[in-house]
């Protein structure tokens, strides 16, 4: 039994995706949460699905429920967040799963503490639960994987929301010179990752690997490729970072619900690549390249997609 969390959401749709390809015949077991409307078989991804599918519906910050929908597993594919990750694995140990694989994040590679702090102490207490005892038997197998900035589609509530502003807006306010490294992963990259990490167990287990697109991008870059996709004229206003911090302050003392914060102004100066070179040794990881993901969100975007970004804050 395979025990899934976060299956509707963007890597989790391609996981699926990867099963059915695959021609998986064991059994899934998948969470959904109490307040969605519909029953989850006629959720789209299900339909036609041909794989053996059940669903348990309930919170996964609710131990009972955790303890009781953990019951005959063995194997456990988290996606929902690191946050959920503590309860999830303390359940796991009590109902004896043997393996657990945990979709976190490298944010826990921040140098700002706000942004790793928790991450760190989430991934420490996790190792603590999954020790070996005294006789040298391990608690619980566990492989933690750490994806960058997660993009691929309008279901990306980072990549989509520039593309979306690079296209509605004729001026782009850039903090800093746009240096700053990253290495976005596209989701279906993601997806497949989660296989191969599976079907690699002899290697994968009690590792922790980073998955990270195929090569490390500025940010400036970034959105000069995205605008000659869209085929827009934005203008890229270079802002000082110390005029970009002094900004950030007075927006936040004038607003109280400020969507960006001074220390994320300072976090967006951070290189954010990492090296995914032991998930290609080790899984045969091999991600796509920014320029070819981002075409085809672009693509989509383009075809009519569109997301309502009022409510959505920077992370």
């Amino acid at each position: 039994m395979l025990y899934i969390t976060g299956i509707t959401g963007h890597s989790g749709r391609w996981f699926l995706k990867r099963l059915e390809r695959e021609g998986y015949d064991g059994k899934l077991r998948c969470v959904m949460r109490e307040n969605k409307s519909a029953a989850p078989e006629k959720y789209e991804i299900f339909e036609n699905c041909k794989l053996d599918v059940e669903f348990v519906v309930g919170s996964l910050d609710d131990e009972a429920f955790l303890l009781h929908s953990l019951k005959g597993v063995r194997t456990i594919l988290h996606i929902a967040g690191i946050n959920l990750s503590p309860g999830i694995v303390k359940a796991a140990v009590l109902n004896k799963v043997d393996w657990v694989i945990l979709v976190h994040t490298t944010g826990r590679f921040s140098k700002y503490k706000s942004a790793s702090q928790e991450y760190i102490q989430i991934e420490d207490a996790i190792l603590y639960l999954c020790r070996e005892d005294q006789q040298g038997l391990r608690q619980l197998n566990y492989t933690i994987l750490r994806p960058t900035m997660i993009y691929g589609s309008s279901k990306d509530k980072n990549m989509y929301r520039l593309v979306d502003y690079l296209n509605r807006h004729r001026l782009f306010p850039l903090f800093g010179n746009g240096g700053n490294l990253m290495q976005p992963v596209h989701a279906r990259d993601l997806g497949n990752a989660y296989y191969d990490v599976m079907i690699h167990k002899d290697t994968t287990l009690n590792q922790s690997y980073n998955l990270s697109g195929a090569k490390p991008i500025t940010y400036l870059k970034i959105i000069q490729t995205i605008r000659s996709l869209l085929g827009s004229k934005t203008a890229i206003v270079k802002l000082p970072i110390s005029l970009s911090i002094l900004a950030a302050k007075v927006y936040n003392s004038l607003f109280k619900n400020a969507v960006i914060t001074v220390e994320q102004v300072m976090r967006m100066q951070e290189d954010k690549a990492f090296s995914h070179e032991a998930a290609s040794r080790d899984f045969g990881y091999a991600p796509l390249r920014f320029e070819d993901g981002i075409k085809e969100e672009v693509e989509e975007y383009l075809s009519g997609v569109r997301i309502d970004f009022s409510d959505v804050r920077y992370r």
